[in-house]
């Protein structure tokens, strides 16, 4: 009898800390995504302004050429897995961004996009899961290997709302516009 009142301590006391487990692992995973989200939205809200305040800059963009206002930082953005967008090419409302990936972060990539008039911001990051990825850490465990960070090439489509038009790609990442291929 008394056996069963350790086994049944010894449950209980499994269960609460995998319980915890979780609730630490969603809280810190919420707090995250969050920060990103802020720092993302921070960051383009800095670039639009940017970039809305210096005419001339945005006149030189619409010409093909790739610039960036003088009030930005020559410091790219580098927050959340943020991406630098090197070219991209336009068919009807979609946008085909040509960026990097490490090669070291399976999470696909995903794009935040900015639309105004006369111009769309794009945003590449690597899209988080919420959930832990225990298969790849059980992959990882079984079959151990060195990684090598290195930068490969990867594409990423936005949706738009409209056609691009005659409007500037900017790269919120680095603040440069995008020359289109």
């Amino acid at each position: 009898m008394r056996r069963m009142g350790c086994l049944s301590a010894l449950f209980s006391l499994v269960l609460w800390v995998a319980v915890l487990t979780a609730i630490v692992w969603f809280g810190l995973t919420a707090y995250q995504h969050y920060t990103d989200y802020r720092a993302m939205a921070d960051r383009n809200t800095l670039v639009a302004q940017a970039w809305a305040g210096d005419a001339p800059t945005l006149a030189r963009a619409a010409t093909g050429a790739v610039v960036k206002p003088a009030d930005l930082s020559g410091q790219p953005f580098q927050q959340a897995g943020a991406r630098v967008t090197k070219a991209y090419t336009s068919t009807g409302t979609s946008l085909v961004l040509a960026t990097t990936r490490d090669t070291c972060a399976p999470d696909p990539l995903t794009v935040e996009v900015v639309e105004t008039s006369v111009s769309v911001q794009v945003l590449v990051h690597p899209q988080r899961p919420w959930l832990p990825p225990v298969s790849r850490w059980w992959d990882d465990l079984r079959h151990p290997t060195v990684c090598v960070p290195a930068a490969k090439a990867a594409t990423v489509t936005a949706k738009l709302d409209s056609a691009l038009g005659r409007r500037v790609v900017i790269d919120a990442v680095s603040g440069y516009s995008v020359k289109g291929s």
